[in-house]
């Protein structure tokens, strides 16, 4: 009899060790893919929290002076960061600035370099008066 294991202890040992490595490759397979699905989709979800933020900054800045008139409220539009004037109509209520808000982010990660680009349209009345003036999302024209 011998002691210290033999050659049937190391066949053991290295079958183990190759049942591992099929294991983890398989694992690895199967999790690469969810989890480059996630990290796009968290990317997506700021992008998208990033539209929403801007429009409401915009607002701000067009309720910052109520008596402006188009040409200056469509200045204060332009001057924000991925806002685009679509539409400025006078009416009885005020001026009612349509725009559209993109937000294109970029992010690396383990998978490489990831993007997403996120758009919303909005529409604001901006009257002479105190009264409230929400921020009203709208489809965006083609």
């Amino acid at each position: 009899m011998r002691f210290g294991g033999g050659r049937s202890a190391w066949t053991r040992h290295g079958l183990i060790a190759g049942a591992v490595a099929v294991v983890l490759t398989a694992v690895g397979t199967v999790a690469t893919p969810l989890l480059r699905d996630r990290s796009q989709q968290r990317l997506e979800q700021r992008a998208a929290r990033e539209v929403i933020a801007t429009a409401q900054w915009t607002r701000t800045q067009l309720l910052a002076d109520p008596a402006a008139g188009q040409a200056t409220l469509r200045g204060i539009a332009d001057r924000a960061d991925g806002v685009e004037v679509l539409t400025l109509e006078t009416g009885a209520a005020g001026v009612r600035l349509v725009f559209r808000v993109r937000v294109a982010k970029t992010a690396s990660s383990v998978f490489g370099w990831q993007r997403a680009t996120a758009y919303g349209c909005f529409a604001q009345v901006v009257g002479s008066g105190p009264g409230p003036a929400a921020l009203e999302r709208v489809p965006c024209p083609s």
